[in-house]
C-alpha cells in the first residue's frame, strides 16, 4: 500500500471539508467538536510517522571530496593487535593460544629480549611469565602467568583488564622501550629529500594542452529539504477548523503552496561540457602546473551548480581553488583556475564532479563529466655521489666491483712466483734488485656485476612517517633513480623489477637507450602506483622472478621492511644464489603505542636479516642518501 498517496488523498479531503466548514459553519457532515478532531489527529500522527521514517531512510546527500590535498600516507602500526601479530615467532607459550593478543604481545616481548638483552628464548620466556622483564608493573602483570599463589589483587587486576586497550598500550610501550624506541613524537624533517630536489622548474617553451570530454549522470535524489511541510498543512487546518480561526486555516493554505512548489514537476535535464587545459603535460618534478577549467551549460537554466574538478589524488593544490558554485543560463560558461605541484610519475585527472539542484532545492543530481587529462613528470637521472655497496661476486665482465681473486687491477692483492708469460710490467723489480728473486705482483681483480634494482611496491609499503612527507615507495623510487645511473656509470649491467602484484621487469643491460628506458620505467610504470591490488602468492612471485634473472645476478632491494614476508623473500633469493643488499627507507613513527611497537618490530626484522649476513642500509627520514651509503661503507 502506498501510504503517501493515501495520506495525500485524505489530506485533500480534509482540506476540502475544512474550507467548506469555513465558508458555511455547521454545514459539514461531521461535527467539528466530536468527529473531525480525532480524524485530523489520526491523519497527522500517521503522516508524521511516515515523514520521519522517510527522513531516517533518505539516501546520503552528495558530498564533494577535499581534492585540494594529496592523498596522505598512513603511518604503519595504527592497528596494535595486527602489529603485535606480525612479530617473528620465537617460542610457543604453554596454556595461552599464540593467536590471542596476549600471546602475540608475549611473543613480541620475548623477541626483543632475545635480541636486545642477549637472553636465550627460555630465559626471555621465563622473565615475561614471571613479570620481571619490565619496570612497568601493570604491563608486566598483564603478560605474566597467573598462578594460584598470586595475590588476590594481582589476579583481579588481570581479570578486569583482560580486554583493556590501556593495558595493551602499556605493554606495547614496554616492548618498544626494550628495543630502545623513543616515545616522543617524531617531527617532520625540514630537509626531507623529495623529487622536487632534482627538479628543473623551467617550462621549456611547452604549449598548454586542452582536453574535453562527455558526461555520466546519476538519478535525481530527494533532498528532503521540505520534509514536514505537509504536516504543517494538516495541523493548521485541523486547529483552524476546531477553533474556528480563519487565519490559522489560511496559514495552512500557504503551507500547501510551499508543499506544491517543492513537488512541482521533475527537475530539468542538466547538460554540461567540460574543457580542461594544463600549462604542460610533461612537467619536471617539482614544477608548478597551471590548470584551467571551463564549464559550459549546453541545456536550460541551472540555478544551482556545485563544481569540483577531478584533481589527481597524488597531487596537491598550491594556489587557487579547484571548485566553484555558480548559476548558469543556457549557453553560459564559467572558468576557474588553480595550480598543482608536479611529482614524479604519471597522474591522471578524474572526472569533474557536478552537483545540480533546482530552485526549490528539493532534489539534487550528481554528474561526472569526463575530460581525459594526464600529466607525466620524469625527473632527470642524478647519480648518487657515494659508491653503492655491492656484494663481492666474480663475473666475466670487467668493471669496478672487487673480487677475492688476484689478477690485473689497481689494488694490491698478493705476490707469487714468476711464471713464463707474465707481463713485464707486473714483475716486482724492487725485490729482484734486493734478493735476486723473480716474482710477479697480483692485484685485486675488478669485475662488473649484473644488478637488478628491486622496488617493494606492495600496497602495504605505501606508508610514511608523516602525512605531508613521501611514502616509502616514493622514497625507494627516488633512491633507485639515483642508484641506477651510478651503477651504469661504473660499468655494471643494471636491471629493474617490482616486488608487488603488478608485473614489471627490465633485464640487466648497459648503454644510453637502456639508461633512458630505466629512467622512464621508474617514473611512470603503473606497478609503482598506490592502489588496492592484492598481493600475489610469494612463492609464485619468487619463481617468476628467478625465471627472468640471469645467472650471477645480485639484487638491491628497496623496501621498508615491515613484515616477515619480505625477510622470507630475501632469504629465499639468497638460498637460490642471488646475493641481496637491502636499502630500507624507514617509514615508522612514534606518536602512538602501535606505531612505537611497529618501529620495534621493524628493528627486529632488520636485526634478523643482518644476523644472516644480508647487508641492510637503514635509511632514516630526513637523512641524505649519500650519508646512509657512506655510513655503510665505514661500518664494513
Amino acid at each position: 500500500m502506498n501510504w503517501r498517496l493515501l495520506l495525500v488523498a485524505v489530506g485533500v479531503v480534509v482540506f476540502g471539508v475544512s474550507l467548506f466548514e469555513l465558508a458555511r459553519p455547521g454545514a459539514s457532515p461531521l461535527p467539528a467538536n466530536q468527529a473531525l478532531l480525532p480524524v485530523l489527529a489520526a491523519v497527522v500522527l500517521v503522516y508524521v510517522s511516515v515523514v520521519l521514517n522517510d527522513v531516517r531512510q533518505r539516501p546520503d546527500l552528495v558530498e564533494t571530496p577535499d581534492v585540494e590535498l594529496a592523498t596522505a600516507p598512513d603511518a604503519p602500526g595504527h592497528d596494535l593487535e595486527q602489529t603485535a601479530a606480525g612479530f617473528p615467532p620465537v617460542a610457543e607459550f604453554g596454556g595461552e593460544k599464540q593467536g590471542t593478543v596476549r600471546g602475540a604481545l608475549r611473543n613480541a616481548a620475548v623477541g626483543v629480549l632475545t635480541r636486545y638483552r642477549g637472553l636465550d628464548p627460555g630465559q626471555a620466556r621465563r622473565q615475561v611469565l614471571d613479570g620481571s622483564w619490565t619496570d612497568d608493573r601493570r604491563a608486566a602483570d598483564w603478560l605474566a602467568e597467573t598462578d594460584p599463589g598470586s595475590s588476590l589483587r594481582r589476579r583481579l587486576r588481570r581479570l578486569l583488564s583482560s580486554g583493556s586497550r590501556t593495558e595493551r598500550a602499556r605493554v606495547a610501550d614496554a616492548v618498544a622501550d626494550v628495543a630502545d624506541v623513543e616515545t616522543d613524537p617524531t617531527g617532520r624533517p625540514d630537509d626531507e629529500p623529495g623529487f622536487a630536489a632534482v627538479a628543473d622548474t623551467g617550462t621549456g617553451g611547452r604549449l598548454p594542452e586542452t582536453h574535453t570530454g562527455g558526461q555520466t549522470r546519476d538519478q535525481p535524489r530527494q533532498t528532503h529539504h521540505w520534509a514536514g511541510v505537509s504536516v504543517v498543512v494538516l495541523v493548521c487546518l485541523g486547529v483552524g477548523v476546531l477553533l474556528e480561526q480563519p487565519g490559522v486555516v489560511l496559514a495552512g493554505a500557504v503551507a500547501v503552496g510551499y508543499a506544491t512548489y517543492a513537488r512541482a514537476g521533475p527537475p530539468g535535464a542538466v547538460d554540461l561540457s567540460i574543457s580542461r587545459s594544463v600549462s604542460t603535460t610533461s612537467p619536471d618534478a617539482g614544477e608548478d602546473v597551471a590548470v584551467t577549467v571551463t564549464v559550459t551549460n549546453e541545456g536550460g537554466f541551472c540555478p544551482d551548480l556545485r563544481i569540483v574538478d577531478g584533481v589527481p589524488e597524488s597531487l596537491a593544490v598550491t594556489d587557487g581553488v579547484p571548485r566553484r558554485a555558480v548559476a548558469l543560463r543556457g549557453g553560459e560558461s564559467v572558468t576557474f583556475s588553480y595550480t598543482l605541484r608536479a611529482r614524479q610519475g604519471t597522474h591522471e585527472f578524474g572526472p569533474t564532479q557536478v552537483v545540480a539542484r533546482p530552485l526549490s532545492n528539493s532534489t539534487e543530481q550528481e554528474l561526472l563529466v569526463d575530460s581525459e587529462t594526464t600529466i607525466t613528470a620524469v625527473p632527470p637521472l642524478r647519480p648518487v655521489q657515494e659508491s653503492v655497496p655491492l656484494r663481492r661476486q666474480p663475473t666475466q665482465y670487467a668493471g669496478r666491483a672487487p673480487t677475492d681473486s688476484g689478477g690485473e687491477g689497481i689494488e694490491f692483492h698478493t705476490v707469487r712466483e714468476y711464471k713464463p708469460g707474465d707481463s713485464m710490467a707486473r714483475i716486482d723489480w724492487n725485490r729482484r734488485a734486493r734478493t735476486g728473486e723473480l716474482t710477479t705482483l697480483e692485484f685485486r681483480r675488478e669485475r662488473a656485476t649484473r644488478v637488478v634494482l628491486l622496488v617493494d611496491a606492495r600496497p602495504g609499503s605505501h606508508v610514511g612517517h608523516d602525512p605531508l612527507a613521501m611514502d616509502a615507495v616514493e622514497r625507494s623510487l627516488g633512491a633507485a633513480q639515483r642508484v641506477f645511473p651510478a651503477l651504469l656509470s661504473e660499468g655494471h649491467q643494471v636491471g629493474i623489477a617490482a616486488f608487488g602484484p603488478a608485473e614489471c621487469f627490465l633485464a640487466p643491460d648497459t648503454g644510453t637507450s637502456h639508461r633512458q628506458r630505466g629512467r622512464d620505467l621508474l617514473a611512470t610504470h603503473p606497478a609503482f602506483r598506490a592502489g588496492a591490488s592484492p598481493d600475489e602468492n610469494r612463492r609464485i612471485w619468487v619463481r617468476q622472478l628467478r625465471k627472468r634473472l640471469p645467472g650471477n645476478t645480485q639484487l638491491v632491494l628497496f623496501s621498508p621492511l615491515l613484515d616477515g614476508r619480505t625477510v622470507r623473500v630475501v632469504r629465499e633469493l639468497e638460498a637460490y644464489g642471488y646475493p641481496v643488499t637491502v636499502l630500507s627507507p624507514d617509514p615508522t613513527a612514534t606518536e602512538t603505542p602501535g606505531q612505537r611497537l611497529m618501529r620495534a618490530r621493524r628493528r627486529l626484522l632488520v636485526t634478523d636479516l643482518r644476523q644472516t649476513g644480508v647487508p641492510v642500509l637503514d635509511w632514516p627520514p630526513g637523512t641524505p642518501l649519500e650519508e646512509t651509503l657512506k655510513r655503510e661503507v665505514v661500518t664494513r
